[in-house]
């Protein structure tokens, strides 16, 4: 129900004017905005300041209220108020800077991790990140005032988000914009594999690209962006967190996930006429195995495909 229509049944509703199918409307609309948990928080000033300018619009004359409801109209009446207020701040979260780069000048920082450890950076609102090696992140020198934009071209980072009224995004190369306002979680993306991935530890977050329906995520939650496919799945918290504590674990992985986890730990990026849907390894080894000890394994254990490594050039050849 769009607010023009919803105010003039308010309006009918304190006029004691609603018929019974409006009530019933009033009551739907009610039942949808209860469920709804996805509006962002507000500050206890915003709050004030809002719900002073909609009891203005909906209710000029204070001392006058509805007298002709039932007790489920009632709770309407209630609490409308605020569902308005929170109703105008989702519309305004869905346009809001963070959904696109503020359009101002911005002073971008930008990190590479060249290495095969993890680095720890520290944002301006002091949220954590853990860049992963050969990853690459940017961030301004100092975050706008109503947003809090982050890069990551390429590799994998983990982030643990300070809470904030102002919406923290995170965007790669390929359109995959996350946003969150206070929550932590991982995300990997190979401009050369094509993929995009996101996964959640705690809180919740939204993940969209231009084409696909935005999806929200909760804890132990992941979805991938692949050339032709999204897929969402679930991946132990254990598992999401173990290459942030030096480990490589796999379960029942594609040949995809096997060689964005080589890119992503060693560098490397490997090419294959295979099938990367197929394939169905478990692996579980500390980070600091050295390349071809991994290949190696993952040559003893491969089967369905069965797969050989090759080194061509610096190009990592699967076959």
């Amino acid at each position: 129900m769009d607010k023009g229509t919803l105010l003039a049944l308010l309006e009918k509703f304190r006029q004691g004017e609603c018929s019974p199918e409006e009530e019933a409307l009033l009551s739907k609309w009610l039942d949808a905005l209860e469920q709804d948990d996805t509006v962002p928080a507000l500050s206890a000033i915003e709050m004030r300041q809002f719900k002073k300018n909609m009891q203005q619009q909906i209710w000029p004359d204070a001392t006058f209220r509805p007298r002709r409801i039932g007790l489920r109209i009632a709770s309407v009446a209630a609490v409308v108020i605020p569902l308005i207020i929170g109703g105008y701040f989702a519309q305004q979260y869905l346009r809001h800077p963070s959904r696109q780069l503020a359009q101002v000048s911005v002073d971008w920082q930008t990190v590479k991790n060249t290495s095969r450890q993890l680095q720890r950076i520290v944002l301006p609102d002091n949220t954590v990140v853990l860049l992963g090696p050969y990853s690459t992140i940017q961030y301004p020198s100092q975050f706008p005032d109503n947003t809090r934009p982050v890069k990551l071209t390429e590799g994998k980072a983990f982030f643990d988000v300070i809470k904030d009224t102002r919406p923290f995004s995170v965007a790669d190369n390929s359109g995959v914009r996350t946003t969150v306002l206070g929550t932590s979680f991982t995300i990997e993306a190979s401009n050369a594999l094509h993929i995009s991935r996101v996964a959640v530890a705690t809180g919740k977050v939204q993940v969209e690209r231009q084409g696909n329906k935005p999806a929200t995520l909760g804890p132990s939650e992941r979805l991938t962006f692949s050339e032709h496919a999204v897929k969402q799945d679930s991946v132990a918290a254990n598992d999401l967190l173990a290459w942030t504590k030096g480990e490589i674990i796999l379960r029942n992985a594609t040949l995809q996930d096997l060689l964005l986890t080589i890119k992503n730990q060693y560098g490397i990026t490997a090419t294959t006429a295979l099938d990367v849907q197929q394939g169905n390894y478990t692996l579980h080894i500390p980070a600091t195995m050295t390349l071809q000890e991994v290949l190696d394994i993952i040559e003893k254990i491969s089967y369905r495909p069965k797969i050989h490594f090759s080194m061509q050039n610096n190009q990592l050849q699967v076959n």
